[in-house]
Formats: C-alpha cells, sequence, structure tokens
C-alpha cells in the first residue's frame, strides 16, 4: 500500500492538530538549565584558577564523550528503526531518539575545549612517540576528529529533518504494510549508521585510548560506539518514565505496550553491552601480552579505580538485566526511572575510568571541580534538548492510536 493510498485515518493520525496545551513547565526545566550551565562556568574558572587545569580537562573530555554520545546515539537508533521497519509506537519513539540531537552541532564548538586543554590531556605531545607520530600529532589528530564532527552533526541534520517531514509521519502509522520508508530515508539511513560506526571508532582510538599510547586493543572501538547506542537507550527511558505521567490521560506512553518495547531495549542492550565487554576481556586475559593487560589491571584491581570499575558492569548489566526480566518492571515507570539513572551513572563512570587514570593511575580527582563541570555539560545538554522534549510531549500526547 503506498502513501498516496492510505486509510484515510492513517493520515489523519499523522497530521492530528495539537489539542490543548500541555501542562509541562517549560520556564522552569530551562531556567534549571541555564542555572546549570553558571555552575559548570564556575567549575571550569575555579578549576583553572586553583591550579588544577588538567582536571578540568579531562573532565570536560569525559562529559563531552558522554553527552555527545547520548545525542549521536538517539539519531543512529531513529535510523535503525527504521531500517528494521520498527513502527510499533507510530512517530513517538521516532521523536523520543531525536530528542538530544542539536547537542551533537553544540559538541563541534565544545571540541575546541579538548584543543585548549591538550597538553594537559595527550601524553604524546610531550613524549612523542616515533613509531606513532604520523598519527598521534596535534594538527592531524584535531582535523581528522573535527571533520569527523562536523560530518556526523551535518548528516544528522539532515537525516532528522527528513524524518520529521509529513512523508514519514505516515509512513510511521502504516505497521500492518510492507510499505518502506521513505526514499531519501531509506538511502541516507545505512550511511548514517556507518559513519557513525567509523567516527566512534576513530573517537575511542584518538580521545581514549592515545591516553595510554603503548595499549593496543583491536576491539574497543566496536564495543564502544556500542556503549554509546546504549547510553540513549536509557536516556530515553528515562525521559519516558517523567514524562508518561505529566501528559494527558491516553497519552502514547501510558499505553503498556509501547513502555514495553522501550523497556525491552534497556534489556536486550544491556546483554549485548555485556557480551561485547566479555568478548573483549578474555582475548586480553588468554593473550597475556603486557601491552594489553596493562591497561585493564590498572583498573580492575588497583585502588583507587577498582570500585568504580566494578561499578560499571553492575549499572550497565547485572541490575538492568535482574530488575528488568519481568514484564511488570519493563512497564513500570518507577522501575524504569531508577535503571535509566543508574545506567547513566554506568556509562558516565566508564568514560571517566577509561579516561583520567591514564593520567592519574595513583590518585582519584573527583571532587567540586568534575561535580560542577558535569552539570554545566548537562545544563547544556537540557537546553539543547528541550525542543525536541516539547516536540515528543506533543507528539504523545496527540498520537494516541494504538497500543494497549
Amino acid at each position: 500500500m503506498s502513501a498516496n493510498h492510505q486509510p484515510a485515518s492513517l493520515g489523519a493520525a499523522a497530521a492530528r492538530p495539537f489539542g490543548q496545551p500541555l501542562q509541562l513547565n517549560w520556564g522552569r526545566f530551562s531556567s534549571i538549565a541555564v542555572g546549570l550551565v553558571i555552575a559548570g562556568i564556575v567549575g571550569v574558572a575555579g578549576g583553572l584558577l586553583t591550579g588544577n587545569p588538567q582536571r578540568v580537562w579531562l573532565t570536560w573530555l569525559v562529559d563531552l564523550l558522554f553527552f555527545m554520545g547520548i545525542a549521536q546515539g538517539g539519531v543512529v537508533c531513529s535510523a535503525a528503526f527504521y531500517l528494521t521497519q520498527g513502527r510499533w509506537a507510530g512517530s513517538v519513539h521516532y521523536r523520543m531518539a531525536e530528542a538530544w540531537w542539536r547537542f551533537v552541532p553544540l559538541a563541534f564548538v565544545l571540541f575546541a575545549g579538548v584543543f585548549i586543554g591538550r597538553d594537559y590531556i595527550f601524553p604524546w605531545i610531550a613524549h612523542p612517540s616515533v613509531k606513532q607520530a604520523r598519527w598521534l600529532n596535534v594538527p592531524f589528530l584535531f582535523a581528522r576528529d573535527y571533520l569527523a564532527l562536523g560530518v556526523m552533526a551535518l548528516v544528522s541534520w539532515w537525516f532528522v529533518s527528513l524524518s520529521q517531514t509529513a512523508e514519514a509521519a505516515v509512513w510511521h502509522h502504516q505497521p500492518m504494510t510492507i510499505e518502506m520508508p521513505p526514499v531519501a530515508i531509506r538511502r541516507l539511513a545505512p550511511a548514517l549508521c556507518i559513519l557513525y560506526a567509523i567516527t566512534y571508532t576513530l573517537f575511542a582510538y584518538d580521545l581514549i585510548s592515545s591516553l595510554s599510547p603503548r595499549w593496543h586493543s583491536t576491539l574497543l572501538g566496536w564495543w564502544y560506539f556500542a556503549t554509546v547506542f546504549w547510553s540513549n537507550i536509557v536516556a530515553m527511558n528515562f525521559a519516558v518514565s517523567r514524562l508518561v505521567g505529566r501528559l494527558p490521560p491516553g497519552n502514547r506512553f501510558t499505553h503498556r505496550a509501547v513502555r514495553h518495547d522501550f523497556g525491552k531495549l534497556i534489556f536486550a542492550f544491556s546483554i549485548f553491552w555485556m557480551y561485547l565487554t566479555f568478548a573483549q576481556y578474555i582475548v586480553i586475559w588468554y593473550g597475556d601480552l603486557p601491552s594489553e593487560t596493562f591497561f585493564v589491571i590498572a583498573r580492575c584491581w588497583h585502588h583507587p579505580w577498582m570500585l568504580l570499575t566494578w561499578l560499571v558492569p553492575l549499572c550497565i548489566w547485572v541490575i538492568p538485566f535482574f530488575t528488568l526480566l519481568s514484564v511488570r518492571t519493563k512497564t513500570s515507570p518507577t522501575v524504569i526511572c531508577v535503571v535509566a539513572l543508574i545506567g547513566l551513572f554506568g556509562v558516565w563512570d566508564l568514560n571517566y575510568i577509561l579516561i583520567v587514570p591514564s593520567l592519574s593511575p595513583n590518585h582519584l580527582p573527583l571532587g567540586w571541580i568534575e561535580v560542577l563541570i558535569t552539570a554545566g555539560f548537562l545544563g547544556a545538554f537540557m537546553l539543547c534538548a528541550a525542543p525536541g522534549l516539547k516536540l515528543v510531549a506533543e507528539t504523545a500526547a496527540t498520537d494516541v492510536e494504538g497500543g494497549e
């Protein structure tokens, strides 16, 4: 069935005018976000003035990768919905996945902080390696990473623009047909996913692995971009759990089947993440090569990093897996909210332990500087997400057909 010959009810569902204004305090949301941004500025300025530039710029890198990953992972998740013809919630899950995309172009700007703090982040600048100098040098690294960020920002904007057209929305409401997505989306979605895999593999080696230039791992790239993808899934679920009770009765998130599908994404991809983690660990373990094992041993078995390291699988796999075994917990907004928050902390913690111990192996720099800078990035992320979340709320409140 083509879009031009669809039942009238489907077109009406896709283009239904909005009803009464949503009773959500977006002004308060934005005010909190601005306050957090101010706190982040205080954290950066305070850290630099108190003689802690390395803590400032390492935390900047950790937060940039974390929030940028959620935003980019969301666009890729929307592309994955198209590629799998996932139309189980109308337009709502597409709008939810795309809600954070505006942080991607902001990340292009914020990446300048990594360049400013490069001498405190990358040890190979002060101690260059002759064998790695062709790849690990400042002009080449920042040129390729800036180019990758710019391309991902442009392609993400293009994809989201196509996804939010009326033609795409009509297709979202045809779950019982075999009609393919609009041609432009069908062509761009695979390219976006391939670019994502290449780009975040590049970031894994340039911005994480290069901080320990002697470490070698051929599996780091795909494990890292799978982690980034999962971070968006838990962010989506957290937003759903907070919106379901704040929207008018009968909104799409009140349908148990829709919440169940969102919850299943957390459950399934946490298992996939653990599989990839074990696949990387077991290769390092049985190879027992000093160039590979020192990175893992320093984090898993030495203080002060051991506790934070073992919290990662607990937060990303153990708690989500055993908590979300039943349908009841997958559909409970309260349970999903808690699991998603724990999962988000786990991914932030993972970025932290991948980056910071390379420069501070015997000291745990975790205090007011890290808290304030992270708050600032959260505020910036919230400001970028606000327009997308408004669209999610409007879509969920008006697009109420389907579900049980």
